[in-house]
């Protein structure tokens, strides 16, 4: 049983105890407990889950009848460790200092620049803060993030976690952004092309991220994505103006809709002004919105002589109506080298949006799974698809499908040349799930 699980069932046992300790204060933390309970019992990930625990017990923590209750709640803090990354204000670093990955042998870390893109409001000057959850114009920028590379499972975005009383990030232990460097356009155009020429491959990655995810976090799973792929490119990321907030899931569909025409200048900007060969794109959940409506537009662009290709370019789990992902198929099909979605009939952030919506999204499986001309379907229900590792399900540990992106963008292969997918369907309706 995980570290999550067994410190909610601990507090449910201390109801009573917690009841007498806090009083009237106590129905409100009882509700938000039998919540938590409820979400566990219909099998929430588990990273989610710990995310609403977290918050619980940090305030819990703040009551001082019931803080020494609690506390001993917890699981057996870990040995602390120097913290040497801290999260102050930004001093932008030097720019040469930052574009290119670099590797400590010794501790494991490896610290990449994301060469970022964002039509986000700017906040404070502090890494996590720096963009807002609101509207801004498009800016450019490197994000510096440290990876640990040791003590990490694949697909993992670790974060200091209250229940473990890490109150300060780790760089051993931690995916940390450590600095963010705004640019105006033409430096960073400068900066990406010189760090593309001395890189070990010529070719970019482009991440776009999806529904309730904040700038930091976005360029945390950027790097942790370009880590585990071994991409020996540069990274970016494209990072539209989402809220950041569960409940604010149609304004972020406003904004990613309204976000369109910045994502579609920044592609440009990649496959016409930086020196790259070939241009691969990730785009997870609600983000396939603006990557499908911009693909709709590709063919009409007059890109220059010299200009770099669409390489492998990944829907993963896309939040988009299936019919309409449909219609623009038949427009953008033959424009990459390859198209691959990922569908999943347990991904709970599309079952979410299905409810919404009532149509059926791009990126469900079982009846409702889309076999489109042109585009390589995988059934990816038996592995994770919010592109998170082992360690992260209520339901147990599970494989990511960044495993198969790795064979997919790094070995070129095709989906009957990768070992854990087998073919599925028949000659009319042909499609690929995950080996049990």
């Amino acid at each position: 049983m995980s570290d999550t699980l067994r410190l909610l069932l601990a507090l449910l046992d201390l109801g009573p105890q917690l009841e007498t300790l806090l009083g009237g204060k106590w129905p409100a933390y009882r509700d938000e407990l039998l919540g938590l309970a409820g979400r566990a019992g219909h099998g929430e990930d588990l990273g989610e889950l710990r995310r609403g625990l977290d918050a619980l017990v940090r305030r819990l923590l703040a009551e001082a009848p019931a803080a020494e209750l609690v506390r001993h709640a917890m699981p057996e803090p870990a040995a602390t460790k120097e913290i040497v990354v801290r999260r102050g204000r930004v001093s932008p670093p030097l720019v040469s200092e930052i574009v290119r990955p670099s590797a400590d042998e010794a501790t494991g870390i490896v610290t990449i620049p994301v060469f970022y893109g964002t039509d986000r409001a700017r906040g404070d000057d502090t890494p996590a803060n720096y963009f807002r959850g609101e509207r801004g114009a498009l800016a450019f920028g490197i994000a510096e993030v440290s990876v640990p590379t040791r003590g990490r499972d694949l697909g993992e975005l670790t974060s200091p976690s209250w229940w473990r009383l890490e109150f300060a990030a780790d760089p051993a232990k931690h995916v940390i952004l450590k600095t963010v460097g705004p640019l105006v356009r033409h430096i960073f155009v400068t900066s990406l092309a010189d760090s593309l020429a001395a890189a070990d491959e010529r070719d970019v990655l482009v991440f776009v991220h999806g529904f309730n995810v904040s700038f930091e976090d976005a360029a945390r799973r950027a790097a942790q994505i370009s880590v585990d792929l071994k991409f020996a490119g540069r990274t970016l990321l494209y990072s539209w103006a989402s809220a950041a907030d569960t409940k604010q899931y149609t304004v972020d569909e406003s904004t990613i809709e309204w976000s369109r025409d910045h994502f579609e200048a920044f592609l440009q900007l990649a496959l016409s002004e930086i020196g790259a060969r070939q241009v691969h794109i990730i785009a997870h959940s609600m983000g396939n919105r603006a990557l499908v409506n911009t693909l709709e537009r590709v063919t009409t662009w007059q890109l220059p002589a010299g200009a770099a290709t669409l390489g492998q370019v990944i829907f993963a789990a896309p939040d988009i109506d299936r019919d309409r992902f449909v219609q623009l198929a038949a427009k953008f099909k033959g424009c990459a080298a390859r198209f691959t979605l990922y569908a999943s009939s347990r991904d709970v952030a599309l079952l979410a949006s299905k409810f919404v919506h009532g149509y059926p999204r791009a990126g469900e499986a079982g009846e409702a799974l889309l076999v489109v001309d042109g585009v390589d379907t995988i059934d990816a229900s038996l592995v994770d698809t919010s592109l998170v590792g082992l360690r992260h399900s209520y339901f147990g540990d599970k494989r990511s499908i960044l495993n198969d992106m790795f064979n997919l963008i790094m070995q070129q292969l095709a989906p009957d040349q990768r070992f854990d997918l087998q073919v599925a369907g028949d000659a009319l309706r042909k499609y690929w799930s995950y080996r049990a």
